[in-house]
């Protein structure tokens, strides 16, 4: 989990509120929340508070971290949209990335994997479709294998002397 925190001040009904989010943690008012990421292969966190009529929803992906007041976002100024469950599958597809990476290509490819991972993850959070996910989970596949083609043909044998 990314060593990110974040710190706001919303005012409701009169009365400021002081919001601060730390790894794994949320301070509302002095009063500490544990928190839980949803996906166990990115920090993936959605938390309501409310503050009478006022409702605030703190939002982590990533190392990315946001509060929606009353649907508008205060740090990017975004309208908030819930962001809901990613699917199964597509943690699936970042693990198989990541591993297949790994055995092809040893960590170099196990960071390429990495990176393709949260490449699924990103498309799918702003599609919210399988569509490109799928296709770009294709296209990674091919281009591990490709790139375990190529070091196994022609780099290897250079180091068999």
């Amino acid at each position: 989990m990314a060593k990110y925190s974040a710190k706001w001040v919303v005012n409701a009904e009169g009365v400021e509120h002081h919001v601060e989010y730390k790894p794994k943690k949320l301070i509302v008012d002095g009063e500490t929340y544990k928190l839980k990421s949803a996906n166990w292969f990115v920090n993936l966190i959605e938390y309501t508070i409310h503050f009478g009529d006022v409702t605030c929803c703190l939002v982590v992906i990533g190392n990315k971290v946001d509060l929606a007041v009353d649907g508008k976002f205060l740090g990017s100024g975004k309208t908030y949209e819930p962001v809901g469950n990613i699917p199964v599958v597509v943690t699936v597809f970042g693990a198989v990335s990541t591993i297949l990476g790994f055995l092809l290509n040893s960590f170099i490819g196990a960071a390429i994997g990495a990176l393709l991972a949260t490449l699924y993850f990103n498309l799918y959070l702003k599609k919210k479709s399988m569509v490109p996910v799928v296709i770009a989970f294709v296209i990674g596949l091919v281009g591990q294998l490709a790139l375990g083609f190529a070091v196994s043909m022609f780099l290897l044998p250079l180091y068999q002397y």
